[in-house]
């Protein structure tokens, strides 16, 4: 019988390593104070719980309790070790030494038991794309996906496959190729249907958040799934995930007229999410949610949402580039008819790397160019949305392309 110490410690150990909270790793099926109590020895997990627990880190049940220590044979490196070594080297990632932690992941990626690639391996092999697209290698971080894809055999793999699709979705999605990750998007989507496997909620919960992000920038929202878009938990704090989920089915409820409903759904998004989810969703959160406030003339309530989460990205020291809160600090500075302000920060915006997500870029331009089209500075406008319409191109939203067109023939035929 394993102590529950020992238990608590695996379990908080591949927590970690795989990048979860104690909210994120108990779902809806388990409490986050329960997760704490076992972590601490305080209390043995159920059959039942250990089973859903194991499923959600991608482990077998005997990972958690002790079997597999057991059965290992002296003259082999322990898992648990292996954990560590991914641990550390996710501390390090993190620490800001990119270089030295896809050092260590490459060589735990070469730890995988011949012919079964196991958790740790494929945990390492996830975090050496993640870096690369994080570096601006999207190609290479891809590369090493499809290799890991195709070394996977249709059965027996199922939940490893769904993994690595989703990662490759999200990288490309990232690196503004909204369709290719799509692509991969639908196909993680159908193989975790197929396989018909036990669920892992917060896998399924990533798939329909890269899902829909996809599929909205690629201009076909309705083929993200309406399952678990409708209410959001009623209660605590937002996953990461969840408030993407929500983000982008509000941004088309306001595409396709409907701004109350986009503007309910987003207050809460933006009630319930805090900044530990990710300073680059809490901020694109907030930002879109001051633009359809000030869309609605509700100016005092989006300068508010505005300052505050300046002052937070400012205190927080965050490397990431607020965009889309200095895209909502420009459209408030045009309602008080500051044009020198909109072009400085008009400016700022359009200086930003198109590497990365351009399409993002691309949106945030447009929505300057409204407000530079009601301070009356038609030539700006017609630039940014030139460039917007470009960004828009290659990044594979061929149909918000169209839209910054149209915007763009309708403006300069009003000069005309």
């Amino acid at each position: 019988m394993p102590e529950p110490a020992d238990t608590g410690r695996r379990i908080k150990e591949l927590r970690i390593s795989a990048g979860l909270t104690q909210h994120e790793l108990a779902g809806a099926d388990i409490s986050a104070s329960y997760i704490s109590l076992v972590e601490r020895g305080k209390r043995i997990p159920s059959g039942r719980a250990l089973k859903i627990l194991a499923g959600r880190l991608g482990v077998g049940m005997a990972d958690l309790s002790g079997g597999a220590a057991r059965s290992e044979s002296t003259g082999r490196t322990r898992r648990l070790d292996l954990v560590g070594r991914l641990v550390v080297a996710r501390r390090q990632w993190e620490g800001g030494d990119p270089e030295g932690a896809l050092r260590e992941f490459r060589t735990l990626a070469g730890t995988a038991p011949v012919g079964r690639p196991d958790d740790v391996y494929t945990e390492a092999q996830l975090a050496i794309a993640e870096i690369l697209g994080a570096q601006g290698r999207a190609d290479d971080g891809a590369a090493v996906l499809l290799r890991m894809l195709d070394g996977l055999g249709p059965a027996g793999y199922a939940e490893t496959r769904v993994r690595a699709l989703i990662a490759l979705a999200d990288l490309l999605e990232s690196a503004g190729r909204v369709q290719d990750g799509l692509r991969y998007a639908l196909s993680a989507s159908l193989e975790a249907a197929a396989a018909r496997a036990p669920d892992s909620a917060f896998h399924s919960l990533l798939l329909l958040d890269v899902l829909t992000r996809c599929a909205y920038w690629s201009g076909c929202a309705h083929w993200a799934s309406e399952a678990g878009q409708g209410e959001l938990p009623t209660d605590g704090v937002l996953p990461g995930p969840r408030a993407g989920i929500a983000l982008h089915r509000a941004l088309d409820l306001w595409d396709r007229g409907a701004p109350d409903r986009a503007a309910g759904l987003l207050a809460e998004t933006a009630r319930r999410l805090t900044p530990a989810a990710g300073f680059r969703r809490w901020e694109t959160v907030n930002g879109r949610y001051a633009l359809l406030l000030l869309g609605r003339g509700e100016r005092a309530a989006a300068r508010s949402i505005v300052e505050r989460g300046l002052v937070v990205a400012s205190v927080a020291r965050e490397p990431d580039f607020p965009l889309w809160l200095t895209t909502a600090e420009a459209v408030c500075a045009e309602t008080l008819g500051d044009h020198a302000r909109v072009c400085v920060l008009g400016e700022r915006l359009a200086a930003l790397p198109d590497t990365g997500r351009c399409h993002e870029k691309a949106a945030a331009l447009s929505e300057v160019a409204g407000s530079c089209v009601r301070l009356g500075d038609r030539e700006r406008a017609a630039g940014y949305l030139r460039y917007s319409a470009e960004l828009f191109r290659r990044a594979q939203a061929y149909r918000h392309a169209d839209r910054a067109r149209e915007r763009l023939a309708d403006l300069l035929e009003k000069r005309s």
